[in-house]
């Protein structure tokens, strides 16, 4: 075998297109039967193009050998069923023996922090992986023997014999016990239908069927399958391998100074000595030593030379503005004319954003970065279904679950049942529970119309938003009982179930769902569907067909497995394209002009997180790859991205996301000061966009609407005009008050509806019985209310606390209610919704409505409203000195035309010690002036929603306590103003 090397360039593959011609033209007649073998399928446009230029540039235009990778040649081998009876085992299949191996070995788990679920797949995860490294690493040399007393048909003893012979060789060194357990791990998970073992058997019957010379041309030393490969075809064939020559010697005589030598001399980590060599000189290098150090120092360069590219190094001060420069400037060149630009993306965080850029900017985009396929919607919905399964109907988990494309997409009344879901659930705090959202959703007389008020519909439409809201509360409660109904057939908790229960109800979920025919029509979906459709084959594996798992485990083993799978993005061909390429994606391409992102100290060279226990130090001691040949292989393609391309921008981080300072990556600083010393700066700043704009003071807003002034009224909707009326612009007219946070905490509103519940159904089993006895009365209202709190307890603890307050609350409130009894006031209702309608000079009139806590009928037929507050007496006092603060209560008084008294209820209980422990002073206070206050309260009702409808302004006058939780505060922009004078309120 006859192996070239030139220095990286433009004239690399000239040159090795030369030598290639050269080459075939001494194989005679079996240069016809050629193979040229590149890296990887993105070099082979340009080594095809290089051979066509060479061929043409010699006079002799001929027909091109064929250029391909190894992965597409092994595609024409046609398969062997003799030699290889069983196929090749999955990753899915591998990854489930490793968790399976690992799970019981409770030692490993809590030595190496692999205690949740998660991360012990992600530990079978490394193991895997460092397994396949050693595997490609040791197992090529020692694997086949023609010494091997092995039956060469018995793959699995003669594996295990290489296996146990380099075991044996490795473990004579002075290993660390970490080194020793991923040793044992190798030997036991190898076997001979490993994807490694497999290839290497299928390359070797591929080298005894080549029928003409090979040619490998590649930018980094074939790994050790492949040399092998190229070792054997060499037996019988004629074979070239050509590739870069790293070491500079021929450069560092040379008297006149040029840009290959420069690079190298600024960045000694890309030099390579051969390992043969370093050996042969000294003996001291292994020759399995990845990448030996060079043992010279060549001098720093003094001056630059003429033929270099044109370099920029920009810094910026954050994150969004180096996504900016870059983006701009990749346009720019694209306006420009240029057809071929690249964005390396050294950064993945940045180049996402100029991605996202590039494409507000409608520029094309080939992206051969790859996504993590767990990244994609796809992937979110199935995951999130999980989510839903896993806690029991967990309402956000569950409306993200919904709102998905892929879930239920052509469900009837689909958007507005899924709205009305999630206002409802907002409004009511419910954080999770099937039985709940089946409670919640229940069929009831009049819940349609409570949800067409809840949407404030006018009252002329009333009955047809009635049909409307029923339509759409029966297919919310359909939704519910789908995926309740799914939900109930998986199995629940930490059971261990088979594999192939945990598939089977997979694919059943997806047609439940109707998230197979969804995903079908997304690209990322139909991948998704191609992984999971890969699975099927684990029970036919020996270790899936035994494998039980958990529901975590199996969800652990999803997520794990969509993390190892590549989704690419496709593109449509394009004249002129932005390719999105990493860092190694570059080495033998070139292109108009470069942007490389992430040029700052923390981002290149860039150091792969140290997984697990498998230091930097243990893979020394396997000879594995460590991090300083990491960063030798990163200078060298940086270095070649300055040789290769003409126009090359980099582009750096002052400061990182936390704030933290960063400097110019050493490698670009070295450049830097090189160029700087030659006259020649290369650094530069990112221009700040500039916008043109006009400041204009700003004022207190005053708006008016009188087009959208509610027909509808509630206490609460007048409680907000009083207290600002901007807020009641900004959230009643225009609709912008935001949706409730769905809050699994338990809040006072919370436990001030479960009390209403308590005392509605007390009063009417106490009305309907006409019950007299306090003892037996308090026992009934005990029992109910360890009814009504027990099912919240069970869910959560925090409501105990609730409930121990309550049951002190419980005696004073019995002797309450029978010391008002024996007043002459009975209870006569509770809960009820009440709407009036009040005229109005225009004529038209003004509804009101609202819910009613309590009415009592007094001894002369007159009636009481009552408001039931979980607030101390001592509070309900202060409130009634200033009965204009709060319009509830009086409201009510407009709600029930024959009411002459209105008190508020206290429902906490009262510090020992009191002034007046009575239990009417601990329960019971009254609004004073009831019907006067009622009647000021109608007048200015009228007044105030007249002069809306006749356009009267809105100003944000609100006070501190109106502002403090206020959603509005973005749109008035209180703090911003020139002044805080009332504005002119003339309509």
């Amino acid at each position: 075998m006859t192996r070239l090397s030139f220095s990286p360039g433009p004239s690399f593959l000239e040159q090795a297109a030369t030598a290639t011609w050269y080459f075939l033209d001494h194989c005679g007649p079996a240069a016809a039967g050629a193979h040229v073998v590149v890296p990887t399928a993105a070099q082979i446009p340009g080594v095809r193009a290089a051979l066509d230029a060479a061929a043409r540039a010699a006079g002799q235009p001929r027909l091109l050998p064929r250029v391909l990778t190894l992965g597409h040649w092994l595609l024409d081998l046609p398969p062997d069923l003799a030699a290889e009876p069983t196929l090749v085992r999955s990753h899915a299949a591998r990854l489930l023996a490793v968790q399976q191996a690992i799970r019981a070995q409770d030692w490993l788990r809590q030595a190496f922090g692999a205690q949740t679920e998660g991360a012990a797949w992600g530990l079978a995860q490394t193991l895997l992986s460092i397994s396949d490294e050693l595997s490609a690493r040791w197992l090529e040399d020692a694997a086949i023997r023609d010494d091997d007393d092995v039956d060469g048909d018995d793959r699995a003893a003669l594996l295990q014999g290489a296996l146990q012979r380099t075991y044996a060789h490795l473990s004579e060194r002075f290993l660390g016990q970490e080194a020793q357990i991923v040793l044992a791990f190798w030997q036991m998970l190898s076997g001979p239908d490993d994807p490694l073992p497999a290839r290497r058997r299928a390359l070797q019957r591929l080298a005894l069927q080549v029928a003409g010379p090979v040619i490998w041309i590649g930018p980094t030393p074939p790994e050790p399958i492949e040399a092998t490969f190229l070792m054997q075809v060499g037996e019988q064939m004629p074979t070239l391998e050509i590739g870069y020559d790293w070491s500079g010697g021929a450069h560092d005589a040379d008297s006149g100074p040029d840009w290959y030598g420069t690079l190298l001399a600024l960045w000694t980590e890309a030099r390579r000595v051969d390992a043969e060599v370093a050996s042969a000189e000294d003996g001291s290098v292994p020759p399995s030593t990845p990448n030996p150090v060079p043992s010279f120092t060549p001098s720093l360069p003094t001056t630059l030379p003429e033929s270099r590219p044109r370099i920029r190094v920009i810094g910026s001060a954050r994150f969004e503005d180096e996504a900016a420069a870059a983006a701009d400037q990749l346009v720019q060149w694209l306006n420009e004319g240029r057809r071929h630009v690249a964005l390396v993306a050294h950064d993945r965080v940045v180049a996402r954003r100029a991605r996202a850029l590039l494409a507000r900017a409608g520029a094309p985009v080939r992206d051969e970065t790859g996504w993590k396929l767990s990244t994609t919607r796809a992937a979110a919905a199935l995951m999130r279904w999980f989510d839903v399964l896993a806690r029991d109907g967990d309402t956000s988990a569950l409306l993200d679950l919904l709102k998905s494309p892929f879930c239920l997409p052509a469900f009837e009344n689909r958007g507005a049942a899924i709205a009305l879901m999630e206002r409802q659930i907002r409004r009511d705090g419910i954080s999770g529970g099937w039985a709940r959202l089946r409670h919640l959703f229940a069929e009831r007389a009049t819940a349609a119309r409570a949800d067409a008020a809840m949407q404030g519909t006018p009252d002329a439409t009333t009955d047809a938003a009635a049909d409307t809201a029923q339509q759409t509360r029966a297919a919310a409660r359909a939704l519910i009982a789908i995926l309740a109904d799914e939900a109930s057939a998986w199995p629940r908790g930490a059971a261990q179930k088979p594999l192939t229960v945990w598939l089977e109800r997979l694919d059943a979920m997806l047609d439940a769902l109707a998230m197979r025919t969804a995903l079908a029509g997304d690209d990322a979906g139909r991948q998704l569907l191609d992984a999971l459709a890969r699975l099927a084959d684990l029970p036919g594996d020996e270790t899936g067909a035994h494998a039980t798992l958990s529901q975590q485990e199996f969800r652990a083993m999803l997520s794990a497995l969509l993390e190892s799978v590549a989704y690419k993005e496709p593109s449509a061909p394009d004249a002129s394209r932005i390719t999105i390429l990493p860092l190694n994606g570059a080495r033998m391409r070139r292109f108009d002009g470069v942007v490389v992102v992430g040029c700052d100290d923390a981002q290149l060279p860039s150091s792969a997180a140290e997984l697990m226990f498998f230091s930097n130090q243990m893979r020394r001691e396997l000879g594995l790859e460590d991090r300083e040949a990491r960063f030798a292989q990163q200078a060298r393609d940086l270095a070649e991205v300055l040789l290769n391309n003409d126009d090359v921008v980099m582009t750096w981080q002052r400061f990182g996301g936390r704030g933290e300072p960063h400097h110019v990556s050493g490698w670009i600083e070295r450049l830097s000061a090189c160029c700087a010393r030659a006259g020649a700066p290369i650094e530069a700043n990112a221009a700040p966009g500039l916008h043109e704009t006009f400041a204009r003071p700003g004022y207190m807003p005053a708006p008016a609407a009188p087009e959208r002034v509610p027909a509808r009224w509630s206490a609460q909707a007048y409680n907000m005009l009083r207290r600002c009326p901007y807020q009641f612009f900004a959230g009643r007219m225009l609709g912008l008050a935001g949706l409730e946070a769905v809050n699994d905490d338990l809040e006072k509103r919370d436990i001030g509806n479960l009390l209403h519940r308590v005392l509605l159904q007390y009063h009417e089993e106490m009305h309907a019985s006409d019950e007299r006895d306090a003892e037996r009365r308090l026992a009934r209202l005990r029992e109910i209310s360890d009814d009504v709190f027990g099912a919240l307890m069970a869910d959560d603890g925090n409501a105990i606390g609730y409930y121990r307050r309550w049951c002190e609350v419980l005696p004073s409130y019995v002797a309450w209610q029978t010391a008002r009894e024996a007043e002459g006031w009975h209870w006569r209702g509770g809960e009820m919704d009440v709407s009036v309608d009040v005229a109005m000079p225009d004529g038209v009139p003004l509804r009101l409505a609202g819910r009613i806590d309590r009415i009592d009928k007094g001894p002369d037929g007159a009636h009481a409203v009552l408001d039931y507050k979980t607030q101390p007496a001592s509070r309900l006092r202060r409130k009634a000195g200033d009965p204009e603060e709060d319009c509830q209560l009086p409201f009510y008084g407009l709600l029930r035309a024959d009411a002459v008294a209105g008190s508020w209820v206290a429902l906490e209980g009262v510090k020992l010690g009191g002034k007046d422990s009575s239990p009417g002073a601990q329960r019971e206070v009254d609004l004073p002036e009831f019907q006067a206050t009622v009647t000021w309260l109608e007048r200015q009702l009228r007044n105030d929603v007249g002069r809306l409808r006749q356009g009267a302004r809105l100003p944000a006058f609100g006070d501190a306590a109106a502002c403090t939780y206020c959603e509005a505060r973005g749109l008035c922009r209180k703090g911003f103003w020139e002044s805080t004078a009332l504005p002119d309120l003339q309509s």
